[in-house]
């Protein structure tokens, strides 16, 4: 059973990685755009000082958790769901899903590296990729969110990948998700990106500064708390 809970007053959602793909299912059978995002310890840290980027969550239809630290802090203990959050199996199974079911996607990177990695992955995954009806690296774009609107619009696809940093990611689809026409935003940030299968994760170090950040956070979000 799934469950809706907050770290830090940020909105996550628990639930098994089979009860998540079955809602993927149900958002690309469905009428309008809705909105999914994996969230890192970096996210978590931003949501708690943007408020922008918290409400923007707290709208999103599935909220997932893409670093295991989230989920110990929110007390799961189960070693499946810990080793699918460490191993980003979420967007990784989302990506096969959706490529299985031949529905289309549109890409949406932040650097034109990022973009090369994900190709690389996609084609040595899946082949050919039919299945990709448009992409935009945004460094590229010169930031023109407009004109990145248009070119989604213009080919309609099933779901949108969503390879934007923090909080660029969350403000795109705050100001413009009543302009998408899409089933489905798919936003997995841009901390990682995928190799052989399996996504690259950031530094140990990284990873440390980024779990003391998320740590300080909560304890300043308990203490405002108490005070209230």
């Amino acid at each position: 059973m799934s469950s809706r809970k907050e770290l830090a007053g940020v909105r996550i959602d628990i639930c098994s990685l089979r009860e998540a793909l079955h809602k993927i299912e149900h958002y690309l059978a469905s009428e309008g755009l809705h909105a999914v995002e994996t969230v890192s310890m970096k996210t978590v840290v931003t949501a708690g000082e943007d408020e922008q980027v918290r409400q923007c969550l707290e709208d999103m239809d599935l909220v997932i958790p893409s670093d295991k630290e989230i989920l110990m802090e929110l007390g799961v203990t189960s070693r499946k769901w810990l080793d699918e959050a460490r191993e980003h199996r979420f967007a990784s199974e989302t990506l096969r899903g959706v490529i299985r079911a031949k529905h289309s996607v549109y890409l949406l990177y932040e650097t034109r590296t990022q973009m090369d990695t994900l190709c690389e992955f996609l084609e040595n995954s899946f082949g050919n990729a039919p299945y990709v009806c448009g992409d935009a690296v945004w460094e590229e774009a010169g930031e023109d969110a407009e004109q990145i609107v248009n070119e989604i619009n213009a080919v309609s696809p099933h779901m949108i990948f969503s390879m934007l940093s923090t909080p660029r990611q969350e403000k795109f689809l705050a100001e413009h998700r009543q302009m998408l026409n899409a089933r489905l935003w798919f936003g997995v940030g841009s901390e990682n990106t995928f190799v052989n299968g399996k996504k690259k994760s950031v530094g140990i170090c990284k990873k440390l500064l980024a779990r003391h950040k998320m740590k300080r956070q909560i304890q300043s979000y308990e203490s405002e708390e108490k005070t209230d």
